[in-house]
Parts: C-alpha cells; sequence; structure tokens
C-alpha cells in the first residue's frame, strides 16, 4: 500500500514505483488524499505521463485511475491538456448536500441503534486525534483522519454501495469546505462534533445522534459557502 504521509510521489525529488494488488486503485487512493489535503488544489493541472513517471509505472494504470476521479467529480479532462483539479460548484454541493442528509441521518441512526464498544473504540481514537490535529493546526493529519473516521463509521452499516455512496458526496465537499472552516476558526468546533457523535451513539440516544449529524453538515455547509467566495468555480 502506498504510504498516506507520502500522498503523492513528491515532484521535485520523484520516487520509487507504487506496488501493490491493485496499481490502479494505490493510485486512485493516493490522488485523492493529495486533493483532499491541498497538494493538488483546485485549478491545478497535471498529466498522466508526468504522473507516471513519478510514481514509476506505465501511464495505463494512471489513465484509469484519473479517469475514476473524472467520474467520481474530482477531476475533469481538458482536451489535448491533461487533467485539472476541480471545486464543484455551490449548486452541485447545495443538491448533494440535501441527499446527504437523506442518506447520513437514516444511516446514523441505523448504526447508533446496534453499534457496540468495542465497534467505537478504534473509531474513538481517531475522534481523538482529529481534536488534536484541530488544536495544533495540523490541517493535512486533520483531514487524514478525518476522512478515516468517517469512512470507517459509516461502514459499521455493513453496506458497502451505500458507504461508498455517502463517502463520495462527503469527499466533493472536503475538498474546499475544511481549509474554509479552519479559515473560519472554527475548526476546532468541528473537530469535537465526531466525539459528541460517538458519545450519543454509545448512549443509544438517536435523537442526539441526528442533531450532531445536522450540525456537522450546516458547518460542513457553512465553510463551502465561505469557500465559495475565494475559490473559482467550474
Amino acid at each position: 500500500m502506498l504510504d498516506r504521509d507520502r500522498l503523492i510521489v513528491d515532484r521535485q525529488k520523484g520516487g520509487p514505483p507504487v506496488k501493490g494488488e491493485s496499481l490502479r486503485e494505490q493510485i486512485v487512493s493516493s490522488l485523492r488524499w493529495a486533493i483532499f489535503m491541498g497538494e493538488l488544489p483546485p485549478g491545478d493541472h497535471f498529466s498522466v505521463p508526468i504522473l507516471a513517471e513519478q510514481f514509476g509505472v506505465s501511464p495505463t494504470p494512471v489513465r484509469e485511475a484519473v479517469l475514476d476521479l473524472v467520474q467520481q467529480g474530482l477531476v475533469v479532462a481538458l482536451p489535448n491538456r491533461g487533467f485539472k483539479v476541480v471545486a464543484p460548484s455551490m449548486e452541485y454541493l447545495r443538491q448533494a448536500m440535501q441527499v446527504r442528509r437523506l442518506l447520513e441521518i437514516p444511516t446514523m441512526r441505523a448504526i447508533a441503534a446496534t453499534v457496540s464498544p468495542g465497534e467505537i473504540e478504534p473509531i474513538r481514537r481517531l475522534a481523538d486525534a482529529i481534536l488534536r490535529f484541530a488544536q495544533e493546526g495540523d490541517l493535512k493529519h486533520f483531514v487524514e483522519a478525518d476522512y478515516e473516521f468517517h469512512w470507517q463509521l459509516t461502514g459499521l452499516c455493513g453496506n458497502r454501495i451505500l458507504t461508498e455512496v455517502i463517502e463520495d458526496l462527503r469527499s466533493r465537499a472536503r475538498v474546499v469546505a475544511i481549509p474554509a472552516i479552519a479559515r473560519l476558526g472554527v475548526i476546532t468546533e468541528t473537530a469535537k462534533e465526531h466525539q459528541d457523535l460517538l458519545t450519543a451513539m454509545i448512549e443509544r440516544d438517536l435523537d442526539a445522534v441526528e442533531r450532531v449529524t445536522l450540525a456537522h453538515m450546516d458547518r460542513t455547509f457553512e465553510g463551502l459557502k465561505a469557500a465559495a467566495l475565494s475559490v473559482p468555480q467550474s
């Protein structure tokens, strides 16, 4: 697996070949993390041949990986000019948030109704890490822990397709929302909501689970609106 502390091979120094059973999946993961963490920011251009050289692999798995990102709405193809990282439009993000409300709230309530303390414990460690990174101003590792937290928590629903759909919607917002939340100075409050959600789940307080989930989404949307003022839309 790729080292997540090196989400994309250093553009200046290059790096060792990507290894593993599925190069395509590993490259998708590496590029997606680079986008989430701002190493490939909205508006950044890149080409398949250059990425293939950096990863030390043939262009084919890189092209397949990039096309996956195109399908996920994180990257757009530019005729004869490679690819560009996109910032989703506010209208798209608004509609995506509506879909997330329909999917996430009943999913979180269903998880809370059956989850065990043993299942929560490793996820709570991620929540603690999220808060620590927020307090330290470590946005890069905050995003990494945030992704893992939501992926693992939503995965407790036992439905892989549902988990992937929810995470895809969340990820498109994450590209611009978290840096904006940091600029607004509310990233610590955002971090604490992860712990609040787990506490409500352990207590089987389904109404509190719904309230915290909605509050977390609302804070994200405030970040999106703030980002819309400074990030060019694609």
